[in-house]
C-alpha cells in the first residue's frame, strides 16, 4: 500500500505556488489564486477536489476511477475529486500544481511551468 500524502504537504506544495492563498471555504481549506478556487481539502481529509480541464479529468477517471471521480454537483464545472488513500504523491502533486494552472493568469502559469 502506498502512503497517502499528508494535508501538511498538500498546504505547503499548495501554498508554494505563486500567488496562491488558503481561504476557509464552507468550513474547508481551499487554496486559491485570485480569489478562483484551484483545490479543496474535503472534510473526510481524505478527499482533494481540483480544478482541471475536461479533457484530464476524463483521461483521469478512465485511467483510474478508484482515485479520481466527478463530485454530484459539480458534473457542468471542470473539478474532479482525487482519493488521497489511493493516489499516488507524485500524481497528487501534479494535479495541484495543474489546478492551480488552470486559475493564474497565463503569463504567470507560463513563467512558474517553464522555470520547472
Amino acid at each position: 500500500m502506498t502512503r497517502m500524502i499528508s494535508l501538511t504537504e498538500i498546504r505547503e506544495l499548495a501554498l508554494s505556488l505563486p500567488g496562491a492563498e488558503e481561504v476557509k471555504h464552507w468550513g474547508k481549506s481551499s487554496f486559491r489564486m485570485n480569489n478562483k478556487i484551484f483545490a479543496v481539502i474535503q472534510v473526510d481529509r481524505k478527499t482533494l477536489t481540483v480544478k482541471t480541464t475536461k479533457e484530464e479529468r476524463e483521461f483521469s477517471i478512465q485511467m483510474a476511477p478508484e482515485t479520481y471521480s466527478i463530485p454530484d454537483s459539480f458534473s457542468n464545472l471542470n473539478y474532479m475529486h482525487i482519493n488521497l488513500e489511493t493516489a499516488k504523491d507524485a500524481e497528487v502533486k501534479n494535479c495541484i500544481r495543474n489546478a492551480w494552472g488552470c486559475v493564474a493568469p497565463k503569463k504567470v502559469a507560463k513563467a512558474y511551468f517553464e522555470s520547472r
